[in-house]
């Protein structure tokens, strides 16, 4: 019924401002991936917020008539403080985990896991770390219980991987898989960008997919359109995240313009949020979603 609710009064009257955000648990990370946004800044000499410290900031966030809807816990890798999440999900009516799933996954309620798969085993070894790629997907296997999301990051080493990344972690991601294009980032190689073309060729491929194993693709076709070259600036100059989300950093500082900080290049954004919430908050979008559901 929760659900139902807060799709309700999405629908109603849209996003309300701080109901949704990030927090990132920690500055620390067992792998330290080369284009990662969090890294490209430097975190080493930063304190992390005690879990004390943490239960003040969100008891005054309640108290200041924050919505708690939902809390996407980042990092670094997130699961390094555990306990931090664990205390922290209950202030949020839906918690999101984004992990790079090497570490144990509780069996917590009201919670969904996102673990990145950026492209199939060989481009995930040159995009993130060799030799953990079977380890991650045993991980998600001994889970089935657990609501886990792959996500992807496409990019010009992933680009040709995705039909592949559909097929083989479809069957086993019970929250499907999500896309998002590299976003460049002062700091980062800026190589692995896709020109437009590219972009919205992918995502041709991807609605086609949508078809092609219904069910999997865990986006909406009206996020889709808007990612598109014609849309997305439009889009990312209203950025819904920037205007109505809170994002704060491991010390609790708040961060920049979004979850990806200051030097993430809005005009060529390719993270999934903006544009989802761009959707959830367009009344004629979500009519347009909720017929589709109806009539497929």
């Amino acid at each position: 019924m929760g659900k139902v609710r807060d799709f309700s009064r999405l629908f109603l009257f849209g996003l309300p401002k701080n109901s949704i955000g990030s927090i990132d648990v920690t500055n620390r990370c067992n792998l330290r991936c080369e284009h990662c946004y969090f890294f490209a800044e430097d975190h080493d000499n930063e304190r992390e917020l005690s879990i004390e410290k943490w239960i003040e900031k969100l008891e005054a966030m309640k108290a200041d008539g924050h919505p708690m809807m939902l809390c996407t816990w980042v990092g670094g890798e997130p699961m390094v403080r555990k306990q931090l999440i664990d205390v922290g999900r209950h202030y949020f009516r839906h918690n999101t985990i984004v992990t790079n799933g090497t570490m144990e996954l509780p069996n917590w309620p009201n919670c969904t896991w996102v673990i990145s798969i950026d492209g199939t085993e060989e481009a995930f070894s040159r995009m993130r770390a060799p030799g953990i790629y079977q380890k991650i997907k045993q991980n998600v296997l001994d889970h089935p219980e657990l609501n886990i999301q792959i996500s992807c990051v496409l990019t010009s080493i992933t680009k040709d991987c995705v039909e592949d990344l559909v097929k083989e972690w479809g069957p086993i991601a019970r929250g499907g898989i999500i896309f998002d294009f590299f976003t460049p980032v002062t700091g980062l190689d800026e190589s692995l960008w896709l020109e437009w073309p590219t972009r919205d060729r992918l995502i041709d491929q991807i609605l086609a997919l949508k078809q092609t194993y219904p069910g999997v693709i865990n986006m909406l076709d009206s996020t889709l359109e808007l990612m598109r070259s014609r849309n997305a600036k439009q889009v990312t100059d209203n950025c819904e995240f920037r205007l109505k989300a809170f994002a704060f950093g491991p010390t609790g500082e708040p961060k920049g313009k979004c979850m990806m900080g200051d030097n993430a290049d809005c005009d060529r954004c390719g993270c999934v949020v903006p544009f989802h919430m761009a959707t959830l908050s367009n009344r004629r979008l979500m009519i347009k979603e909720t017929v589709k559901r109806l009539t497929a």
